[in-house]
């Protein structure tokens, strides 16, 4: 914190604010400051600033968390850039216009996230990382769960991540986004394939193509592979009617197909796409 300024009421006033916003890095700050300093006031005003963090007014203060648009006294900065060095997440808390804090936030992998990323890659996907944190954070992170380094896309805003579906579409590509946030929206609306995580926001499933419902990343594997079982599928059934349908038409047409036997024929089509179909309730 800024000299002359307290630790318990820069997180009373932050996690207030944060309090009121789904975010991932918010629920952490407002969890933080429940348990350093108990109850938090109800925000009198709160509005959500996509890529640049929230802003409201708590207890008459104006209040912002995220990122501070000016220079920061020096004592703050070394600490925001001591903490993004070390691959944590920092955001500035200011109130009333001027910066008081650093809040640092360290990413938990989910011990799942690189099993996921494995996964992805098996099916013949390339595995991206697109994230609004800094590049020490995103490429600590992208280490861990071994995505390429030149596969990362750190510090962009929500239309900059729109800008980069839209490249990678550009170059022939379809484009798969799993995302959880309200900066993620508007990049899931634009991907071929949009996936929100269950555990997100509204906004990211509202315009999702699909929500995954549990908060696991080898969900999204999961589902690729079911879709892809689904469509052969659908082609199989496809080529079996068809088949028949260009076999059996010339032997009716000509007389030399009883009609009792292509009933029959026509009822274990039948029979042969639904059981066919039926066989996907196995997938695991």
């Amino acid at each position: 914190v800024a000299d002359g300024t307290a630790e318990e009421d820069v997180l009373r006033l932050a996690g207030a604010l944060e309090h009121a916003s789904e975010h991932p890095v918010a629920r952490a700050v407002a969890a933080g400051a429940r348990k350093r300093v108990g109850g938090l006031p109800a925000p009198e005003h709160f509005e959500n600033v996509p890529g640049r963090g929230v802003r409201g007014r708590v207890d008459g203060h104006a209040v912002t968390v995220g990122r501070f648009p000016g220079p920061l006294p020096d004592a703050l900065a070394r600490a925001k850039d001591a903490a993004e060095a070390e691959g944590r997440t920092a955001v500035v808390v200011a109130l009333d216009g001027t910066a008081v804090a650093v809040l640092t936030v360290a990413d938990t992998i989910k011990e799942t996230s690189a099993e996921a990323v494995r996964d992805l890659r098996a099916l013949g996907l390339t595995p991206v990382l697109l994230t609004g944190d800094n590049r020490a954070v995103a490429e600590a992170v992208a280490r861990a769960v071994g995505i390429d380094a030149a596969d990362v896309y750190a510090e962009v805003l929500p239309e900059e991540k729109v800008a980069v579906v839209e490249r990678l579409r550009a170059e022939g590509r379809s484009v798969a986004m799993v995302g959880d946030g309200v900066n993620d929206a508007a990049a899931l609306a634009t991907a071929d394939l949009g996936l929100a995580m269950g555990t997100g926001t509204d906004a990211a499933i509202e315009a999702s193509d699909l929500t995954l419902v549990r908060g696991d990343l080898r969900v999204a594997a999961d589902a690729i592979r079911l879709a892809r079982r689904t469509l052969s599928t659908i082609r199989g059934n496809l080529v079996w009617a068809f088949g028949y349908n260009v076999a059996a038409l010339p032997l009716a047409a000509a007389g030399l197909l009883n009609p009792m036997i292509a009933g029959a024929a026509m009822a274990f089509s039948s029979v042969f796409v639904v059981t066919n179909s039926l066989r996907l309730r196995a997938f695991s």
